[in-house]
Parts: C-alpha cells; sequence; structure tokens
C-alpha cells in the first residue's frame, strides 16, 4: 500500500480536484474485442457523476437505455457526488491518489473490472461502448460462484427492512464484501440537463465484509430508517413505489487498473471485482 501512498503523492496536480471529461476516443474503445455475450453473473455499474457536468447528462441517458431495453442481466447505480457525501466517499474506495482527484464522468463496470471515462458524441454513441464493455464484463468468469436474494419490506414513515441471503456455491472459502444500495427509481437529484436521475443512491443498508465456507448460506436483516440522518442529510420523505435496493457482493482480492490518463494525470484505482447483484423493491 505504501507503493501506492507514494505514487499518489508524486501524481499532485496543481488544478482543480474535479474535472468534467472530454468526449472519449471512440475508436479506442471500439477495438474492444467481445469473446462472448454468455453472462456468468448480472453486471453492476457505478454512474460516477455531478450535477454541475455537462458530459454527464450523456450517460445516465444511456445507461437508463439500457436498463430499460431488458438487454442483459444488468443494474447500475447514480453516485451524484456534489449532492450525498456518502456518494463521494464510496467513490474514494477506488482512487489512489492521496488528492481524490476525480473525472466526470467516470463509470466503473463490476467494480472496476473496466472502467470508462468521458462519454460518446452522442448518447447512442455512448450506449453502444457501455453495451460492449457490459458485454465483456458479463463473461469474465467467476470462480467462486454465489447466489445472492434480497428482499425489502416497506414499513411506512420512510421505515424499510432490507434481508440479503447469501449462498457460497463454490468449493473454496469466499472472503469479501457485501452492499445493498438504498437507490431512488427516479431520482431527487437533477442532471445538468434538467433530468432527474435514476437509481441515484442514497446511503448503504448494508455494507460489511464476509467469510463463507463452501455451501455456507448467511442472512443478513437490516431496519433502514430514511429520517435518521445518513451522511449529511435525511430523506424522510421517500416512497414506497420509488425505492430500489441494489445488493452486491465482491470478492477480497484488489486488482491494479489504471482509468483516466492524460499529460497531466494518470488515475490509478484498485478493483475489488463485483461476483454478483440482484435487486428488489419494496413489497
Amino acid at each position: 500500500m505504501k507503493k501506492y501512498l507514494i505514487l499518489g503523492i508524486i501524481l499532485i496536480l496543481a488544478f482543480s480536484s474535479y474535472v468534467s471529461a472530454i468526449p472519449i476516443n471512440n475508436e479506442k474503445e471500439s477495438t474492444i474485442n467481445i469473446q462472448t455475450t454468455d453472462f456468468t453473473h448480472t453486471v453492476f455499474v457505478e454512474e460516477g457523476t455531478a450535477t454541475w457536468c455537462t458530459n454527464c447528462p450523456y450517460v445516465a441517458e444511456a445507461l437508463y437505455s439500457i436498463y430499460q431495453s431488458g438487454d442483459y442481466p444488468f443494474y447500475f447505480v447514480a453516485l451524484v457526488q456534489d449532492m450525498n457525501s456518502l456518494a463521494k466517499d464510496r467513490m474514494k474506495d477506488y482512487i489512489l491518489n492521496l488528492f481524490k482527484v476525480y473525472v466526470f464522468p467516470t463509470v466503473y463496470f463490476d467494480g472496476g473490472d473496466k472502467n470508462m471515462v468521458g462519454r460518446g458524441n452522442t448518447v447512442e454513441e455512448t450506449e453502444d461502448a457501455y453495451r460492449q464493455i457490459i458485454e465483456e464484463v458479463g463473461a469474465r468468469e467467476v470462480t467462486r460462484p454465489i447466489t445472492l436474494e434480497t428482499q425489502v419490506t416497506w414499513l411506512g414513515d420512510a421505515q424499510i427492512t432490507v434481508n440479503v441471503d447469501v449462498t457460497n456455491d463454490g468449493n473454496f472459502f469466499y472472503f469479501g464484501k457485501i452492499r445493498s444500495y438504498i437507490t431512488e427509481i427516479e431520482s431527487r437529484w437533477i442532471n445538468f440537463d434538467g433530468n432527474p436521475y435514476h437509481f441515484g443512491f442514497l446511503d448503504f443498508a448494508i455494507d460489511k465484509p464476509i467469510l463463507l465456507f463452501p455451501g455456507q448460506t448467511k442472512e443478513f436483516s437490516v431496519t433502514w430508517d430514511g429520517t435518521e440522518i445518513h451522511g449529511n442529510q435525511t430523506f424522510g420523505d421517500i416512497t414506497e413505489d420509488n425505492i430500489m435496493v441494489i445488493s452486491t457482493i465482491s470478492h477480497w482480492i484488489p486488482n491494479h487498473r489504471i482509468g483516466y490518463e492524460s499529460d497531466e494525470y494518470t488515475q490509478h484505482y484498485l478493483a475489488h471485482y463485483v461476483d454478483q447483484a440482484t435487486s428488489a423493491i419494496p413489497s
């Protein structure tokens, strides 16, 4: 870890800690080689964004279009960093440099297995690039298969109960982290084009390490109260028909990745691969 801290110092920047990314080089993205469209697991995507980001609306629209198509086993959350301190904290889990430089938009696929910064020249080009990456990470071999189930119960008064069952279907022990993201299907936060985000992240119902032996199942049950303080705000106005909880499990082994690169700055980050994802709405 010390070498990464040294690397962070080397990468000290003179410019602001927030950058709105230029459009991607589409020729570079088009070189992705899809080996198969057979998915080994449900793909999970985290959308790093901010309401002031001029390039981010294309990303939001492209991701929601893919989700609505139903073409893939796929979920995503919008981490709106300038509106939610907990979303900002989640993005810090990725970045290795000391000054936490963020480039918007940045999209992490399956816990950082792949990373794409910027957008295409159109929403359609952006969506095409995302589809290629989703297909590629969806075909990744999951060496320790996991069954993940989530149930959500609406209790009223902005309270929900989240139940998650996790089973290790493999022949080896599994150590990693389980997270349950509470999201608003139509977010309270509005992007630069004046449209609401989708699956805007509010808080974690569950965010803890997990150890599973072969064949073992563990159950988690948490009651989450929107009227309490979450980060720096409360969500006492959430409604039953606008909540989705997305649960993921990721392996503990870190994988070094390089995201954004320019003459001034290279983004190094650690990926912890998401091996399964599931979702539920209140019942």
